[in-house]
């Protein structure tokens, strides 16, 4: 049995609230998780996501669906998001389903954050 999906959210200056993800990224409750937690913090005015997938190692097409939807609540919310850390088994998933021409991806962190928004 997998373990469950690990979320943690960190704060970088000035604005930028790095979304920090372990395990595989799934259909059922830790996809609602995801969500919810960016709904969340979109009511609390954060509008600078970067989606750190460094721990990532496997997203099914429900997880895939569940990125696509926090990307448009972002979008929804003139905010931006940004996937970084990729390995390269999840980046081609992207790529399968053509989620690679519409989301923003960064080799770290640190570049996702450094680009200008």
């Amino acid at each position: 049995m997998p373990l469950p999906l690990q979320i943690d959210t960190k704060q970088m200056e000035p604005d930028i609230t790095v979304v920090e993800f372990a395990g595989r990224i799934t259909m059922g409750p830790d996809s609602r998780r995801m969500e919810t937690l960016i709904e969340d913090l979109l009511r609390k005015n954060q509008k600078k996501f970067i989606f750190d997938m460094t721990g990532v190692d496997y997203v099914d097409s429900s997880g895939m669906g569940s990125i696509a939807h926090c990307f448009t609540q972002v979008r929804h919310a003139q905010g931006g998001f940004r996937i970084a850390g990729l390995n390269a088994r999840v980046q081609q998933l992207f790529k399968i389903t053509r989620m690679d021409t519409i989301l923003a991806f960064y080799p770290t962190v640190a570049a996702a954050a450094e680009s200008p928004w």
